[in-house]
């Protein structure tokens, strides 16, 4: 160790294990502020026996570190809770392996190193390195039951259709497509489009809470032959570097521009903006359902808000014990009223913060400078999104060219169709209230504070740095813009033996389930499971892979965040037309080389190869005998 940096030398016979990052080096540089603890707890009486299996493996090669924490983990038995939390430990670690850290001991002290912070590895290295691992999740997950049956059924699919991938390159090189842009619910267009999420994706196709909206690109004289697909969703909360553009959040805490704050700087009309925006959250408190609590004063304040949050703690309480008894009709009313408790609490601070900001003489200045105004501030504006969030914001989860189109860059026209008529219309312009909202706020909100329909959407990047795939891309006349980075939190890289142990883990631990899909309980069940298991446990936290991504946004209105917040109407939103966008995208980016990106195209596998590709990697299903001819898989540590 010298100069803040641990040196890790590796055998030369073993850089298979880390294909990238070794390549012509047997050592990495690993900073020591990077390290990892791994101290678990709740092990009991097996505790001894995880200290004598991790110091067994000091110095001992990834490869042989995976097998030996699988086998230990798969002997364990499970009978008892304590053998489940060592079950989670062990499969955990394993995953840290998978995910390019390596254990070390300092002392009786178990530390991980991530080798992708290596100093003497450079960017491309380290993207190179991230893209193994997003292939070895998406074999992981094709691994998981019923996924490899379900890739046979796509493949078979495609093998008995129309699929003319070879001539509809060509026909790309001489012309824009007749781009047809079909929503894909179930039947055939839902099988297209899982077959060409499979090739890229990292996990098993599944519904998610809220809203989903599936495309298919297609060009009409090759129907069968996918250009690329989308996928829009319901947008995550709290992700700082979107929330501070939309001025959402009252700073940027990057340290960047960006936040409440910025967007009253030096404007003549500060006060009348914030006065807007106390309308708003005026008009939202005045419309929470009464039932279960006090008589609400719309002035707000923080005493109010006090005496709030005391109610909803004490009725979180009361709903986790009726949860326990099974009570589930009493448990579903106790969360509703520990909501509308909670709504009406952040929107009594919001209140507070910004009625302190307009007895200011210099708004803005005040609450720069004002940290507890900024965090009631925020209370208020956090609701105001939540609020919104689920109508006006599109989160643009899945994007990109089929194979064998990328190189004739249809990624790019799969980002235009983000502002597509078609897109726009299959998310809906007046939807009625959500689940949770329905049961927060009176019927009547949405006379208060209407739905202006779709703003925005947002996407982010796979890798650090800029993405090619959203560089100067556009969609009619709007643009995709960059707005920032954010630190990712996924559960991608868990493995899925990994998440059935967590809930047993979780079971045992609470005598019932108490991460459901239920409504009020959040987003990603099983995202909040491997949160619970991982607190419960005392293990840090996988879920954070710290892969700084580029985040995107594609405006549909001038300034979505100032319609919000109550600053200007959205006015009418409409979409462009597919046969535009196809228009538009062929000569911006395939025109001038047209000829030079088919031959490209041909050169890579098309839809059917990757797939069946895809299906030797993974090998047979338990029970599906391996062929006496076929070889033994490699298994990428990275």
């Amino acid at each position: 160790m010298a100069d803040g940096f641990l040196s890790l030398t590796f055998p030369p016979d073993d850089s298979s294990s880390y294909p990238v990052l070794m390549d012509d080096r047997t050592t990495l540089l690993v900073p020591v502020d990077k390290l990892v603890d791994f101290q678990p707890q709740e092990l009991g009486a097996l505790g001894p026996k995880f200290k004598e299996i991790v110091k067994s493996l000091d110095g001992a090669l990834p490869s042989q570190i995976r097998e030996v924490l699988k086998r230990e983990a798969e002997s364990c038995g499970q009978d008892t809770p304590t053998a489940k939390s060592f079950r989670v430990t062990l499969l955990i670690l394993r995953d840290y392996i998978d995910s390019g850290y390596y254990p070390l001991m300092q002392g009786d002290d178990l530390v991980l190193a991530p080798l992708l912070e290596a100093e003497n590895a450079d960017e491309a290295e380290r993207r190179e390195a991230l893209r193994k691992l997003y292939r070895q999740a998406r074999t992981n997950a094709l691994r998981i039951p019923g996924q490899r049956k379900s890739l046979e059924r796509l493949l078979g699919t495609l093998t008995k259709s129309q699929y003319r991938s070879e001539e509809c390159i060509a026909s790309l090189a001489d012309g824009p497509p007749e781009l047809q842009l079909t929503v894909a619910g179930q039947g055939a267009g839902r099988a297209v489009w899982r077959a060409v999420r499979a090739t890229w994706s990292m996990t098993p196709d599944a519904s998610a809470p809220g809203r989903e909206v599936s495309v298919v690109l297609e060009d009409r004289k090759f129907p069968g032959t996918p250009l690329g697909v989308a996928q829009f969703r319901n947008v995550v909360p709290e992700i700082r570097c979107r929330d501070s553009w939309l001025g959402l959040t009252s700073r940027n805490s990057e340290g960047g521009p960006g936040g409440f704050v910025d967007r009253l700087d030096g404007v003549p009309d500060a006060k009348d903006r914030i006065s807007a925006t106390v309308k708003v959250l005026t008009s939202l408190l005045d419309a929470v359902n009464p039932d279960g609590l006090p008589p609400i004063d719309l002035s707000g304040g923080t005493q109010q808000a006090e005496s709030l949050q005391k109610l909803a703690a004490r009725l979180r309480i009361a709903y986790n014990d009726a949860r326990k008894l099974g009570q589930r009709e009493l448990s579903r009313q106790l969360l509703a009223q520990t909501k509308r408790a909670e709504t009406a609490a952040e929107l009594s601070l919001g209140l507070a913060g910004l009625r302190s900001c307009l007895e200011s003489p210099d708004a803005a200045q005040f609450l720069r400078e004002n940290v507890l105004m900024r965090r009631l501030v925020d209370s208020g504006l956090r609701k105001i999104w939540h609020y919104h969030m689920g109508f006006v914001a599109l989160e643009m989860s899945v994007c990109g060219a089929a194979p064998p189109f990328g190189p004739m860059r249809a990624g790019k026209l799969a980002a235009a169709v983000a502002g597509s008529e078609t897109v726009l219309e299959a998310w809906g312009r007046d939807r009625p209230l959500g689940q949770i909202a329905a049961t927060i706020y009176k019927p009547e909100v949405r006379e208060k504070i209407p739905n202006p329909g779709p703003l925005v959407v947002f996407t982010s990047g796979l890798y650090p740095g800029h993405s090619s795939q959203y560089n100067r891309a556009t969609s009619g006349g709007r643009r995709w813009i960059r707005i920032g980075e954010t630190r990712g939190f996924g559960s991608f890289h868990v493995a899925a033996d990994t998440i059935d142990a967590i809930d047993e883990y979780n079971v045992a631990a609470d005598g019932y389930s108490h991460i459901t899909r239920t409504f009020g309980e959040g987003a990603s069940a099983r995202f909040r499971a491997i949160g619970k298991a991982l607190s419960g446990l005392g293990l840090p936290d996988l879920r954070r892979h710290d892969t700084r991504r580029p985040m995107y946004a594609l405006p549909l209105v001038n300034d979505p965040g100032g319609v919000l917040l109550g600053w200007e109407a959205a006015g009418d939103v409409s979409g462009a037309t597919a046969i535009d966008l196809a228009k538009q995208w062929w000569d911006r980016w395939v025109s001038a080389r047209g000829a030079l990106l088919a031959e490209q195209a041909r050169c890579t596998p098309d839809l059917i190869d990757e797939l069946a590709g895809m299906m030797r990697e993974v090998g047979p299903t338990p029970d599906e005998p391996k062929r006496p001819d076929e070889p033994e898989q490699l298994t990428l540590a990275l």
